[in-house]
């Protein structure tokens, strides 16, 4: 009797954590939908990368406009800035693309963004 009891308490744990892995790996495993690498010569090339990828994360109300001025090219990378806003908020988001075109920093300041699962938080 005590054997059966610790086969189904077991089992019961083992039912529950493989549904506990489950609903990580459905809700948690984060695949971008959006090419992180891109062809960039150019930091207008930087800025076009750039621009698809926070109309990506944006949530779609969303306006966002280039700040020319911030944006900015070093040897290493390019620093590209917007201004981005909707009815109720206003702030603006960073990306920086280095010279091989791969996106490697993402942040938008004083604006939500879209959540795409709880990877993204």
């Amino acid at each position: 009797m005590a054997t059966m009891n610790r086969f189904i308490r077991n089992f019961r744990l083992l039912h529950i954590g493989f549904l506990a892995l489950v609903v990580v790996l459905l809700t948690g495993c984060n695949q971008h939908d959006y090419n992180m690498q891109a062809n960039v010569d150019t930091l207008g090339d930087a800025m076009s990368h750039c621009r698809g990828y926070t109309r990506f994360m944006l949530p779609d109300e969303a306006r966002m406009s280039l700040d020319e001025l911030s944006s900015r090219e070093t040897p290493e990378y390019y620093d590209i800035f917007f201004d981005v806003s909707d009815a109720s908020e206003s702030g603006h988001a960073k990306c920086r693309v280095d010279k091989t075109g791969l996106i490697i920093f993402y942040q938008t300041y004083g604006y939500r963004q879209r959540s795409r699962s709880f990877a993204d938080f």
